[in-house]
């Protein structure tokens, strides 16, 4: 494209040479004192969405093993799965990918609206990490946001190329019932001035736990989540989140994950989801805040487990 629109329509890339020199180091600052699995191997997807945008993705474990999907939440990045990717116990029977969406971590970062108002990119984005992986039949872990993510593709693809979809306190209405007390924090990433964004990025992050994590590991996650542009992050809200025909159409297995603390999504969001796709499966998490999947690990991984092997029947 030329002309006026070209400076709008600007892509920002974060390039294969940070992703390998920075990405892969901070990832085991989460799980220093775990027995860990391989380093993930980090690789590209190029989307088939019309703006072609590049993602940044990384895989681990068993490559011949049923694969699982995570993809993350609201400004965040794949290291926020560390947890999951680290956990030898996964790596040992699973194939386990991970990416960052677009305007994330190591993926094109577009300047424009469509790049984030367009529910086909997201859908295609993630059909594209499935197809270019080769996986049959993988099951999607979305987070908060990620929620978003897997709806779009439901929306545009149904679940017929998938084995099952998790939902951990994802988003699933746009109803303010289903926001958390705390959700509000996130204007103060939206400042334009730098400092004041990133202040507003710890803020935001300390409310996304019950069980807080070491401030090492909070550094990594602020340094991973100050890689979403504060353009980007403004571009990301204002969109419907209109899923309940996708959500009802919903015929693989489902599991649902919400801590009874979320400060950012309020129970009653996994909630709707539920009443929405009465066959799911929906676990509540005690003394759990937004992060049941870091706050509690072992559990979390566990089921994550269970709930792969269930759908291999």
């Amino acid at each position: 494209m030329t002309g006026p629109m070209q400076g709008r329509r600007l892509v920002l890339k974060g390039g294969a040479a940070w992703f390998a020199a920075a990405a892969l180091p901070a990832f085991t600052v989460g799980c220093a004192t775990r027995t860990t699995a391989a380093a993930p191997r980090p690789f590209e997807v190029r989307s088939s969405a019309v703006d072609h945008v590049r993602l940044a993705a990384v895989e681990t474990g068993q490559r011949t093993g049923p694969t699982v999907i995570f993809v993350h939440g609201y400004s965040q990045s794949w290291q926020s799965w560390s947890r999951q990717l680290d956990d030898p116990r996964l790596a040992a029977r699973l194939r386990l990918i991970a990416y960052d969406l677009r305007g994330h971590g190591g993926s094109d970062k577009p300047l424009d609206k469509d790049a984030y108002h367009d529910p086909r990119r997201w859908a295609d984005d993630l059909r594209s990490v499935i197809d270019s992986s080769g996986a049959q039949r993988p099951v999607i872990v979305a987070w908060s946001y990620g929620g978003r993510v897997i709806n779009d593709y439901l929306a545009a693809y149904g679940d017929a190329a998938l084995g099952g979809v998790v939902y951990v306190a994802a988003t699933s209405t746009g109803d303010r019932a289903g926001l958390g007390r705390s959700f509000g924090l996130i204007r103060g990433m939206l400042d334009d001035d730098p400092a004041a964004a990133s202040a507003g990025t710890e803020v935001f992050l300390r409310a996304c736990f019950e069980r807080p994590p070491s401030e090492t590991e909070l550094q990594a996650m602020k340094n991973y989540n100050n890689l979403t542009p504060v353009a980007v992050r403004k571009l990301l809200g204002g969109r419907p989140a209109a899923y309940d025909a996708a959500l009802r159409s919903l015929r693989v297995p489902v599991l649902i994950v919400h801590g009874d603390q979320d400060q950012i999504s309020a129970p009653a969001m996994s909630q709707y989801t539920k009443s929405l796709v009465p066959q799911a499966t929906l676990l509540t998490y005690p003394g759990a805040g937004h992060s049941t999947f870091y706050e509690f690990p072992d559990r979390f991984d566990t089921e994550l487990l269970a709930f792969v092997e269930r759908t291999r029947g």
